[in-house]
This record gives structure tokens, C-alpha cells and sequence, in this order.
């Protein structure tokens, strides 16, 4: 009887996330606040699933969901403009986590009493804005491919930054002695980690282009490149690079191909096609959708205190996100005129949530404090950057 009700539960969970995605569509009115209703309604509201019976598998969801969105994000993305747009990208990211530290170290100086380096990890931990969240978001936005670009390689780079960074500075905490050289070492994790992860997307992604001319058109060809995507993406993680970071460049490799077969004078040229695209969007579909009804299923009614805390750091969060974007866009006209856009598009979610899990479990002094916030936080980020983004493509319309 449990496996019909679940069955029938996650039948209704994708009509749900299928109706919202129509209507986000339609009106831009945002999917996600719906998903993450429907998620209170069958945990908080109603009691109908236990968010404790499905905490196993959430840290596991939140994994597949990040690599799927990236490769799929990756796959319709221009090789050439992501070059371009890069280092806008990449101020945006680094002004945004600066910020995002300085105003939490400002919060919890205030509210909490914490040291400084407990401060900049719950600042690393809500620093960054969720790819999962913006790319779907972004892509069906009236703006310039400037913008989309930007905004996707922002929320791609801060992923990785807020993990990579966060392990470093929960080591830094968990042993003291580290601290010397906090910073150095910090640089030194995330180059490392980008730079496996780039090589080895690129690597297999060329390799991967000459299996798919030998295998085009045969039935099992998209289910083969998930199949590679996974590997290779517990195979990078595994020797210490960023599996995020190869998803997407992967993705990006077999989106143009054809472009890069020309580069590489490679004389029969094939790229993903549209089924293959049409394909990957189905799945990241399934599990944006699962995550986000999740995200409604851990919203605690029972302590309103974290959700006040919340509530305030989102809001600071806010003022230091608008000055990045302001930061990143001086001298492009294109990147100004949106810098309202730019600034809503804040929203925190799976590395967050990965993180907060992290520091959690690990004995650290006020370690559950760290989850309650950070969930907090990513639920009021979300419907912050959700009514933004309908009111400000609202005017376009």
C-alpha cells in the first residue's frame, strides 16, 4: 500500500511541476513558489510524507539534479559567447561572495555573537546563487544572450565556489592550525578543482563526439551520453576535481560540437541534437521539480526564529547582490540596463543546501543553527528572486 500512495504522490508531484512550468510560461508568474507549496502541503501542512523518511536520498537528489541542470544548461550554450562573457561572469561572482560575506559577518556580529571565520562560512554557505534555479529561470526571460550568459556562468561558478570554499574553511574551523594559510590554500582547492573539471569535460567530450558518430541514430544514444555524464562526473569528483564544472563543460562540448570538430580538423562533424536536448530537458524537469517540492517538505512551522533570521540576512543579502551587480555591469550598456533583473536573480539552493548538511553533522559548534538558517534563507531567497522576476518581466510584457 505505501508503494501506491508514493507512486501516486509523485504522479501528482510532476502534474504539479508540469501545470506550474505552463503557467511560468504563460504569465512568468514563478513555478517554483507553487512546487515549493506543494511540497508544504503534503509535509508541514497536511503531514502526509515525513521529510525524515526521505533525508537519505536528499543529499543524493540535490547531486543528480546539479550535474543534469548544468549539462543540459551546458548543451545550449554558445562555446564562444560563454569565452566572452566570462569574465563579467566572473566579477559578478567573486563581488557577490564578497558581499555576501560582509554583510553576514555584519548579521552575525549583530544578532548571533559568532567569530569572524564562523561567519565567513554561513557567508560562504549562502553566497552563491543556484544554477539549478537561475538557468531555468533565465532562459525564459525576454533578455539579451549577454545577460543569460552572465547570469548562468555566475550561478555555475558561485556552485562551486561555496563548495569548495566551505570545505576549506570547515576544515580551517574543525583544525585550528590550518588557519595560517587560509586563503592560499582556498585558491589553490578551487583552481585545482576547475581545472580537472574543465580538462576532463574537454577531454571526454571530444572523445565522446567520435563514439556518437559511430552510434548516431541508434536508440540508446542519449541514455549512453546520461551514462558518461555520471561516470565521469563521480570519476572527477573522486580524484578531486569539481564534477559540476565537467557536467558543464561537457555539455558545452557536445553542444557545439560541430564547431569544435572544425577546430580540431576533425572532417565528419556532429553535435547533441534535438532529441538529445529535448531529452536531457525531460530529465532535469523530473528532478527540478522533486527538489524544489522538497525544499517545501523541510519548511519548519514549529520555530519561526531561523525563518526571522532568514528573513533579515535575506534582505542584506539583497543590498550586497545589488551592488555587485552594479560592480559587474560598469562600462557594458547592455549588462546596465538590467542590473534590476541582475540583482532579483539571487536565489541560494543546492550547494547551499549540501553544505549547510555538511556543517550539520560535522560537531562544529552551532552546527544545526548553520542548517536552520541556511534553509531559511534559501526558501526566502527563492520567493524573494521569484516575485522580483515577475514583477520586473511583468513590465515587459
Amino acid at each position: 500500500m505505501a508503494f501506491i500512495l508514493a507512486f501516486f504522490l509523485a504522479g501528482l508531484i510532476l502534474i504539479a511541476g508540469f501545470l506550474s512550468d505552463i503557467l511560468f510560461k504563460k504569465t512568468n508568474f514563478p513555478d517554483i513558489l507553487i512546487m515549493i507549496f506543494c511540497g508544504f502541503l503534503l509535509g508541514p501542512l497536511l503531514k502526509i510524507i515525513d521529510p525524515e523518511d526521505l533525508a537519505p536520498i536528499t543529499p543524493l537528489l540535490a547531486s543528480l539534479a546539479l550535474l543534469i541542470i548544468l549539462f543540459e544548461g551546458g548543451l545550449n550554450l554558445d562555446l564562444f559567447k560563454v569565452l566572452t562573457e566570462a569574465p563579467r561572469a566572473v566579477v559578478l561572482a567573486i563581488s557577490g561572495m564578497i558581499a555576501s560575506i560582509l554583510v553576514t559577518y555584519a548579521f552575525t556580529f549583530y544578532f548571533l555573537k559568532w567569530d569572524l571565520l564562523s561567519s565567513i562560512l554561513l557567508g560562504t554557505i549562502v553566497g552563491g546563487t543556484s544554477s539549478s534555479i537561475v538557468i531555468p529561470m533565465v532562459r525564459h526571460a525576454n533578455v539579451a544572450e549577454k545577460v543569460y550568459t552572465t547570469l548562468f556562468l555566475e550561478s555555475v561558478f558561485t556552485d562551486a565556489f561555496v563548495v569548495v570554499l566551505g570545505i576549506t574553511l570547515l576544515q580551517i574551523l574543525k583544525t585550528p592550525t590550518v588557519g595560517e594559510n587560509m586563503f592560499s590554500t582556498a585558491a589553490v582547492q578551487i583552481t585545482a578543482q576547475f581545472s580537472t573539471g574543465i580538462v576532463f569535460g574537454a577531454i571526454i567530450g571530444v572523445s565522446w563526439l567520435r563514439v556518437l558518430r559511430s552510434i548516431r541514430g541508434k536508440p540508446y544514444d542519449d541514455i549512453m551520453t546520461l551514462t558518461i555524464v555520471l561516470l565521469f562526473y563521480s570519476i572527477v569528483e573522486f580524484l578531486g576535481g569539481n564534477g559540476a564544472i565537467f557536467s558543464l563543460t561537457f555539455g558545452l562540448i557536445l553542444g557545439n560540437g560541430r564547431e569544435i570538430c572544425r577546430m580540431l580538423k576533425i572532417q565528419e562533424t556532429i553535435e547533441a541534437t534535438e532529441i538529445m536536448k529535448k531529452f536531457e530537458y525531460q530529465i532535469s524537469f523530473l528532478l527540478r521539480t522533486f527538489f524544489f517540492v522538497n525544499l517545501g517538505l523541510i519548511l519548519s512551522v514549529y520555530d519561526f526564529k531561523p525563518f526571522l533570521y532568514g528573513i533579515i540576512l535575506t534582505g542584506l543579502l539583497f543590498i550586497g547582490r545589488y551592488g555587485a551587480a552594479i560592480l559587474s555591469s560598469i562600462k557594458n550598456p547592455v549588462l546596465s540596463n538590467e542590473r534590476t533583473l541582475m540583482a532579483v536573480m539571487m536565489p541560494r539552493g543546492l550547494a547551499a543546501a549540501v553544505m549547510a548538511q555538511i556543517v550539520s553533522t560535522s560537531g562544529l559548534e552551532n552546527g544545526s543553527m548553520y542548517y536552520d538558517i541556511t534553509i531559511a534563507v534559501i526558501i526566502m531567497s527563492v520567493i524573494l528572486t521569484s516575485i522580483g522576476f515577475y514583477l520586473v518581466t511583468k513590465k515587459r510584457s
